[in-house]
């Protein structure tokens, strides 16, 4: 699931919204637990269900495969990526599944991981090379910059060209090679996030004419992840931690300390210049790798309907920008995030693909995505490659994202229930004594956003967030297979009910809160396509109510620069939101077919919690 701390405040600030429960106890079943049954309906003359029993052995088999240390955290275009699309297809056809894509299981597309240097990288101060590490949101250069070091700090603009960390350095800064440290002051807990990203802050120093970026994290042995979307932000910069610390303090006139280089690098001079000139090449090209959704298909009665059931196959590998045990270099094996929701939908696939087709007279599409982690890239494919009559076809999708850690205290939430008026009905009956929170919003943090945007009724499942999320310890230990298989149990109560009942869902286009105060202080209600190619950012949708929406902006604009700020990419729109202000007005023009559109926008405050 993509709720990481790089992005859950853009999500917020963004105008996305996600329930999530608090933290638990592991909730782990053990093994001789005795598998789910669900069924609906019965004395009030609604159609009742065929047993729907998920196999608490089978589930444990495929999450035992998928968050294996052989498996090396499933990271999109590795071979262990291509070993878990093996299984997933292999699972899919044992269950009698037919291809979901023509003559075929898997659906192959490219997404970019960072950079390589296409020559060899350069930090030197004088003839000592500074030990190094790339970062992808480097510009690239086919000639050194040589130029001074300014020590910025933190390197944070607060409030626009010449506040903050910059106050005053207009002049020192201009042509030189800016160094500032990663993260935030811990005296200010109250800067917005779109100010301390490591981005943001490049955007800073090239806002003051800088020639290069340094990031430099002093107690850091891990590099930087180079992982993820390569935005050319147009300034070489590079990362510097523990092993070139030395050679830093030393060009700014300091004696280094052994293990002290960190608590020393925070008590250097803001503006502090370096003795000699240093030289920077960053020659790079980003990434492209190949990764696929895996799907299969469950025909029911020629011509029918369609239900959508999918999760995402993929992880962190030995952790990204994403992770949340920043600096440790170890496998994240993501048992609950998602080899549960994987095991789930395999699970169901086997049970359903057991019932004749008259218990099941809907066609059913089992889907598991790529590249979920780097945001939603699979399903955004999968929903752009639709064949216009499958698309007339479908009626809902079901998603599931983190259902292994169901328990006494970590309780099953299921979101998008506004989505369609029959929802609170069919929920209501299929999750028998199951205790269910709920929220309306289609939106959120996983692949049926993909898929409500483009018109559909969804529900995801999820059994809340934990502190393993995102961390080497998200093990096969505390999943609670049980509860898995309870979570299958009420989904396919669900969908039984659909096909038997002849239900198809209206859709409902649900009127979005304000996002909750996250560190930002304004909300646009924007919701970006993370995987589009354009000079600019799309929209993939726009929140009811919000401030783009109220300004006119739609599905498919494509944003070019709010107010004096050009916009290329991602990491240029969210720095925008550090020098935005609530109610006070904005010019904000977008490409919209072919034509330049501008139009005044009044970003909101985000509500209080």
């Amino acid at each position: 699931m993509r709720l990481r701390y790089a992005v859950v405040p853009l999500l917020v600030a963004l105008g996305c919204h996600l329930s999530v429960g608090s933290d638990s106890p592991d909730g782990a079943a053990s093994s001789n637990a005795k598998p789910a049954t669900t069924a609906s309906g019965g004395a009030d003359g609604k159609a009742a269900a065929p047993e729907l029993t998920a196999d608490l052995a089978r589930l444990r088999a495929d999450v035992e495969f998928l968050a294996a240390d052989a498996q090396m955290g499933r990271a999109p275009g590795t071979e262990a990526d291509v070993r878990v699309q093996e299984h997933v297809e292999a699972q899919m056809k044992a269950a009698g599944l037919q291809p979901g894509f023509g003559d075929g299981y898997r659906q192959i597309f490219t997404v970019t991981d960072g950079v390589r240097a296409t020559e060899p990288s350069r930090l030197a101060l004088g003839n000592k090379a500074v030990p190094h590490g790339l970062v992808p949101f480097s510009g690239t250069s086919s000639t050194p910059v040589s130029a001074r070091l300014v020590f910025v700090g933190h390197g944070i603009m607060s409030n626009g060209k010449g506040t903050g960390d910059y106050e005053g350095l207009d002049e020192v800064v201009k042509g030189a090679i800016v160094v500032a440290l990663g993260g935030a002051p811990t005296d200010d807990p109250h800067l917005s996030p779109a100010s301390t990203r490591p981005q943001s802050k490049l955007i800073a120093a090239r806002d003051h004419g800088a020639a290069g970026f340094i990031l430099w994290e002093p107690g850091m042995d891990t590099p930087y992840p180079n992982h993820g979307a390569a935005n050319d932000l147009r300034l070489p910069a590079v990362w510097v931690g523990k092993e070139g610390t030395t050679l830093l303090l030393r060009a700014f006139g300091g004696k280094a300390k052994v293990g002290a280089g960190a608590a020393q690098a925070k008590r250097l001079k803001v503006g502090r210049r370096s003795r000699t000139k240093a030289e920077l090449l960053t020659t790079i090209e980003p990434i492209e790798l190949r990764t696929a959704n895996v799907a299969g298909v469950l025909p029911g009665a020629e011509g029918s309907p369609v239900v959508v059931m999918g999760a995402h196959m993929d992880h962190l590998g030995e952790g990204t920008s994403h992770s949340l045990a920043p600096g440790v270099n170890a496998i994240h094996n993501g048992a609950d995030d998602n080899a549960s929701g994987v095991a789930v939908v395999l699970e169901m696939a086997r049970v359903f693909g057991a019932l004749p087709v008259e218990q099941r007279p809907y066609t059913l599409h089992f889907v598991t995505f790529g590249a979920e982690e780097m945001g939603l890239l699979g399903s955004k494919h999968y929903v752009e490659q639709i064949p216009a009559a499958l698309r007339k076809r479908m009626i809902a999708m079901l998603n599931f994202d983190m259902v292994g850690r169901l328990g006494t205290e970590q309780g099953l939430i299921i979101s998008g229930m506004g989505t369609s008026s029959v929802w609170n009905d069919v929920v209501d009956r299929a999750r028998g004594a199951q205790p269910v929170s709920t929220s309306d919003d289609g939106y959120g943090a996983s692949d049926q956003t993909s898929f409500y945007e483009a018109g559909l009724p969804v529900l995801h499942f999820f059994t809340g967030s934990h502190t393993d999320y995102h961390k080497p310890s998200d093990d096969i230990d505390k999943i609670n297979f049980e509860g898995a298989a309870t979570i299958g149990g009420i989904a396919m109560a669900v969908v039984h009910t659909l096909a038997s009942e002849s239900i198809e869902p209206d859709f409902i286009k649900v009127a979005r809160k304000a996002p909750a105060r996250g560190g930002f202080r304004v909300s646009l209600g924007t919701i970006p396509d993370y995987g589009a190619k354009v000079d600019g950012v799309r929209l993939s949708g726009v929140r009811e109510g919000g401030a783009a929406a109220k300004a006119g902006l739609q599905k498919g604009d494509v944003i070019q620069k709010i107010g004096d700020r050009e916009v290329h990419n991602l990491d240029d729109y969210m720095a925008v939101f550090a020098v935005l202000e609530p109610e006070k007005s904005v010019d904000i023009s977008v490409l919209r077919d072919g034509e330049t559109v501008t139009m005044p926008m009044v970003p909101q405050a985000p509500r209080r919690r």
